[in-house]
């Protein structure tokens, strides 16, 4: 499979080696960076989809989500936050959700859609600024809608659904060949028994949402931190040297999409005609000027903060208490972790030791 460019444009040869011609595309001329995006975003949608049992999507970004979200019926307010008038099909009520986490982050995004795409979400597609999307298959009038974007050069990879990698897995750096076993974590409630700090139960749609998050960072670049609420990853923060950076990150950016969701909308009245980009950036001034810093996540239920690692300090914890948190998942493993625990306690955070660290590189 020849490729347009490399990581970067002046980098002019490159090339996918498949010998399983499991993944394919279908249209378009994509980059080194559009495979990894396929490729990360694809593993992502399949395991959370295998593990929920609903259709996933999710929105990527420089090989990690920046939105993520299972099938759901949408409110009404959520159809005005995520531009979506119409009724969604299931994969695109997803794609909406995932996208409509953080819209200025996924601008150009890469999209992996877990189910055989539709008309409904193709129609959705077409109307965002995107670089591509994989999916197992397409519906003959999805394909072609598709095909019609960015001038006939949209990129669409399809991949068989039941493709699996070898065990071991390898990549070259420098002229050098690391080998190892592939990541083949099971997300499962076996990893949500070692409750250390119970102040609320853990329901299934608690339980359901960790697994959400462990399965998001699985596939995101570390040190990552993400938040949940009701089947959507509506913060995440990742790629930071420290964790209280993630932690920031993840939890403003939850902030802001809870902000989008309690704002008045009226004010779009008095503008018609605009592009979506442009509505986006009108809705975020309007957020800006209505909320700026004001934290609005801790009047909202059920919020669970995921961790890929553990937490060296308590600031952290802190951190979360003061957006709300409710729910905490991470391994442990500080010297510090009683202090951890204790904090969460004090706050009323129910705290579950994961016990697996989940980096990716």
């Amino acid at each position: 499979m020849k490729l347009k460019y490399g990581m970067n444009p002046y980098q002019d040869f490159a090339e996918v080696i498949d010998n399983s011609d499991s993944f394919k595309i279908l249209n378009g001329n994509p980059s080194v960076i559009n495979v990894l995006d396929a490729l990360n975003s694809w593993q992502l949608v399949r395991e959370a989809s295998q593990t929920l049992g609903k259709p996933a999507a999710t929105s990527f970004k420089h090989v990690t989500p920046s939105g993520m979200a299972m099938a759901g019926s949408l409110t009404e307010s959520e159809k005005q936050v995520y531009l979506t008038k119409a009724e969604p099909s299931p994969l695109a009520s997803a794609y909406a959700k995932a996208r409509g986490a953080d819209r200025l982050a996924s601008f150009g995004d890469f999209i992996a859609l877990s189910d055989t795409v539709d008309a409904a979400t193709a129609k959705m597609i077409k109307s965002e600024v995107s670089d591509g999307v994989i999916a197992p298959e397409f519906s003959a009038e999805a394909l072609e809608i598709l095909k019609s974007k960015k001038k006939g050069g949209y990129v669409i990879f399809s991949i068989d659904r039941n493709y699996e990698p070898e065990e071991i897995e390898s990549r070259e750096v420098f002229g050098i060949t690391i080998r190892q076993k592939r990541n083949q974590l099971q997300v499962n409630n076996a990893l949500l028994q070692d409750v250390r700090t119970e102040s609320k139960p853990v329901t299934e749609q608690i339980a359901a949402d960790i697994k959400l998050g462990i399965l998001t960072l699985k596939y995101t670049q570390s040190n990552s931190i993400c938040v949940v609420n009701k089947g959507q990853v509506i913060g995440i923060g990742s790629g930071q040297q420290s964790r209280i950076l993630c932690s920031r990150l993840a939890l403003n950016k939850a902030n802001v999409w809870y902000q989008k969701m309690i704002l008045d909308y009226s004010f779009l009245d008095q503008h018609e005609g605009l592009k979506r980009t442009e509505l986006d950036q009108l809705i975020e001034q309007k957020r800006e000027a209505v909320f700026g810093d004001k934290v609005v996540l801790n009047e909202l239920e059920g919020s669970c903060l995921i961790s890929d690692g553990f937490f060296p300090q308590k600031d952290n914890i802190e951190l979360a208490a003061k957006y709300g948190i409710q729910y905490i998942a991470s391994p442990v493993g500080s010297i510090r972790d009683q202090e951890i625990m204790d904090t969460a306690k004090k706050h009323g955070i129910t705290f579950i030791n994961i016990g697996v660290r989940l980096f990716h590189h």
